[in-house]
């Protein structure tokens, strides 16, 4: 039987209004386009408020969120396979200084 592993999220920030960069637990860091996702209406249409989307922006539950009062519960999040499988490579880039 194949085990089947969910990567958790342990790292996040927002080099700017349009990408995360998001590292998972066991090492893999990726660049993340979020601009789909800000242009998205209903619950992610309050990400489109630049101040929102870097402000707001954390780990919950082993994924991205936004919440403004950390209750796993009322924030937005992504699914972080999404997230894995998605975003581009970036684990051998040096950071942005």
């Amino acid at each position: 039987m194949n085990e089947v592993l969910l990567p958790s999220v342990v790292q996040v920030y927002a080099p700017d209004d349009e990408h995360l960069i998001v590292q998972f637990d066991d090492g893999r860091i990726v660049r993340w386009d979020a601009r789909a996702l800000r242009q998205a209406g209903g619950v992610f249409e309050r990400l489109r408020d630049p101040s929102v989307f870097r402000e707001h922006l954390t780990v919950l539950n082993g994924t991205v969120a936004w919440s403004e009062d950390f209750d796993p519960t009322r924030c937005i999040d992504i699914d972080p396979i999404v997230l894995y499988r998605e975003g581009e490579d970036w684990t051998d880039r040096a950071p942005e200084v």
